[in-house]
């Protein structure tokens, strides 16, 4: 994923035929972009009540087929933002955690249903091309609770590769995998397990786990 600077975000956050403009976000966008530390929390203080239809807006959008995909970062820039600023007024971190799925979510492929052979999945790594490099193919898919997934890595490069903590239902390491190793997992908790490599940040992967 391509980084950005602050003041890139907030044109990216706004740019699209459907931009989401709340006067709030309208001038809490200001208040980033100049820097003005005071005013940020002022208007967050004044509107907290609103902050979850804020962040559920920004999120709906940044989902959206309509929204460019350049454009998507910034819009779960800010609502991350929104929803961190929420989970210090509250202690409620699931508006905070549903942010990062869904923003973890529009970085991926459409979910799959591979056919386990023995009850294993295979993930490959592979070799970086001129067009591709640093994926997990198929990066998004969806198994059965007791089988396992293994991770194989048929690039020219080492990976290693976790779940992320708070949003994913239990956690998972590789390790290092170098080219030419391999990586296995059995699953045996439901839920969403979204993981990445530590080495390529772009590199993103998610393993959704059904009874």
């Amino acid at each position: 994923m391509k980084r950005f600077g602050i003041a890139a975000l907030l044109i990216l956050a706004v740019s699209g035929s459907q931009a989401f403009a709340s006067e709030f976000t309208e001038k809490y966008e200001s208040a980033l972009e100049a820097n003005d530390m005071i005013l940020q929390q002022q208007l967050l203080e004044e509107n907290k009540a609103k902050l979850p239809d804020e962040v559920n807006a920004l999120i709906k959008e940044g989902l959206s087929p309509d929204t460019p995909k350049e454009a998507r970062q910034g819009k779960f820039f800010l609502a991350e933002t929104l929803a961190r600023a929420y989970k210090d007024f509250t202690g409620d971190v699931e508006l905070l955690k549903a942010v990062k799925k869904r923003s973890f979510d529009a970085q991926l492929s459409a979910p799959v249903r591979p056919t386990a052979v023995n009850g294993v999945h295979t993930i490959e790594m592979p070799t970086a091309t001129d067009s591709v490099k640093n994926v997990f193919k198929p990066d998004n898919i969806v198994i059965k609770k007791g089988e396992t997934v293994k991770w194989v890595n048929t690039d020219a490069v080492a990976h290693i590769f976790s779940a992320m903590p708070v949003i994913s239902a239990g956690s998972f390491s590789s390790k290092s995998v170098p080219a030419g190793g391999a990586f296995e997992y059995k699953f045996e908790k439901p839920g969403e397990y979204f993981y990445l490599c530590f080495i390529h940040h772009a590199m993103v992967g998610k393993v959704t786990v059904e009874e």
